[in-house]
């Protein structure tokens, strides 16, 4: 497969030692302007410590019974709050002690059955790319 650019684009090497002059001179930087580049963040951004819990398969479909500031506390993170509910996120260090065979939640709201070392272990802010769903009320 190969990528038609337009004549003259400027094609620049990463390693290159002169790459940050030839990008600034390829995007029209002129001296003096800022430029900020903004990568994704895998590590929690909060500092928070978070413990790898001790849970079976049945503790962890109770996350769902657990009031928001016990979630919170206990690591997991909001996706998505809706009329319906919210999506929580399980914290990365909890990887490999999610049970096998667990339905989870993707972030794009495909529910998916846990499989370590098949489930995506890719982290934005600390947090794995699933979890689950907490129906509106469903907390204690």
């Amino acid at each position: 497969m190969s990528i038609k650019l337009p004549p003259g684009t400027p094609i620049l090497a990463l390693d290159s030692p002169t790459f940050a002059e030839d990008f600034a001179k390829a995007i029209g930087l002129q001296p003096g302007e800022k430029l900020e580049i903004v990568t994704p963040q895998f590590e929690r951004t909060d500092g928070m410590q978070v413990p790898v819990p001790d849970m079976s398969v049945d503790d962890f479909r109770q996350l769902a019974t657990r009031d928001e500031a016990t979630l919170k506390a206990m690591g997991l993170g909001i996706w998505d709050r809706d009329d319906k509910g919210i999506h929580w996120l399980f914290p990365a260090e909890w990887y490999s002690r999610i049970p096998d065979g667990l339905e989870i939640v993707s972030i794009s709201g495909e529910v998916e059955v846990f499989k370590r070392g098949k489930t995506d272990d890719d982290r934005r802010f600390g947090m794995l790319s699933f979890g689950f769903l907490q129906a509106q009320g469903a907390s204690k």
